[in-house]
């Protein structure tokens, strides 16, 4: 299992790709179809059966080597700082991700990362704000 702190990191999904955001690096992150799957799976804190279980229901095709596969994605995920790993259950119930109506076809999951708008993320102040919303910035502890 994984945590997603979401204080440090921002995520959606819109039309099957995840898009991630390291509000600390101004990186941002993207994660299209097994990807996406296994992204979700991750921020549910599903265990890796349940993360691959999720793989085959929403995807067919799936290589023999798909488990290593997801789990060399996986580790690209906690090396770039978007989930560590948790020995923790994160959830009492069977938490699942969300799966669309037809499966689609196995492509090998990748994390594409980009930093060319990192700048502009760090001088946005309104994802650094309180829950009243801009310009109540989030107070920083020492």
């Amino acid at each position: 299992m994984w945590f997603v702190d979401p204080n440090k990191v921002m995520s959606e999904l819109l039309d099957g790709e995840a898009v991630i955001v390291d509000l600390a690096s101004g990186r941002y992150h993207a994660a299209a179809g097994v990807a996406a799957t296994v992204w979700e799976g991750i921020l549910c804190g599903q265990s890796f059966e349940h993360i691959m279980d999720d793989v085959r229901r929403a995807h067919t095709g799936l290589p023999a080597d798909a488990g290593h596969l997801v789990k060399e994605f996986i580790v690209r995920v906690v090396d770039s700082g978007l989930a560590i790993p948790s020995t923790e259950l994160l959830s009492t119930s069977d938490t699942r991700s969300p799966i669309g109506a037809e499966p689609t076809p196995w492509v090998a999951p990748v994390l594409e990362s980009h930093d060319d708008l990192a700048d502009l993320m760090l001088i946005d102040p309104v994802h650094d704000v309180t829950d009243q919303g801009w310009p109540h910035a989030a107070r920083q502890d020492p």
